[in-house]
């Protein structure tokens, strides 16, 4: 009697504890087609210059404060068992925007063109500005050309000398005009 009383009592523990395998393959199973979907939802527009359209399971828009840059939200599922993955991607740039350079100052020749667009890359150490054949290798790679050292960041480029530049950086990143151009 005391057995039978205590199987009863726990039984809707037992029942839970029964389930939970099921449920949590269930939502494994959602969040696996909602990942899937937000990757090839991102490397379908990652690099292009084609805005996003929104599908039946996945809503992009654009980030706050960035130019070109999205966030896909991708859901699958239904009642308890819906999941979601976020995603972010970078559109192109086209090219007029990605040279900043506003070529007011023609005075200042360099040894090499400015390249008409730059990727998201560093130009390695052992070629700091890309013109030893790194650009020349990986530019179609990284859809532009890699970003010389003395433009990494604002410091860098400040503190930079215009008469070292390989090419006119002047006003990268809308940096601004350099102190000493």
């Amino acid at each position: 009697m005391v057995g039978m009383s205590l199987m009863a009592g726990a039984s809707p523990m037992l029942m839970t504890m029964a389930i939970s395998p099921a449920e949590a393959a269930k939502r494994a199973e959602n969040f696996g087609v909602a990942e899937t979907a937000a990757v090839v939802f991102a490397a379908t527009y990652e690099g292009t210059l084609d805005t996003p359209i929104n599908t039946d399971t996945c809503t992009a828009k654009a980030r706050e404060g960035t130019e070109n840059a999205y966030s896909v939200i991708c859901t699958h599922g239904s009642g308890k068992y819906v999941q979601s993955v976020t995603r972010a991607f970078r559109l192109a740039v086209p090219d007029t925007e990605l040279n900043s350079t506003d070529g007011s100052d023609t005075s200042r020749e360099f040894a090499y063109q400015t390249p008409t667009r730059f990727s998201g890359h560093q130009c390695p150490p052992y070629d700091r500005w890309g013109t030893n054949g790194y650009n020349d290798t990986f530019y179609v790679a990284h859809n532009g050309a890699c970003i010389p050292n003395t433009a990494w960041t604002q410091t860098n480029y400040q503190f930079s000398n215009p008469d070292e530049w390989l090419y006119d950086i002047n006003n990268y990143n809308g940096f601004g005009n350099h102190p000493d151009y």
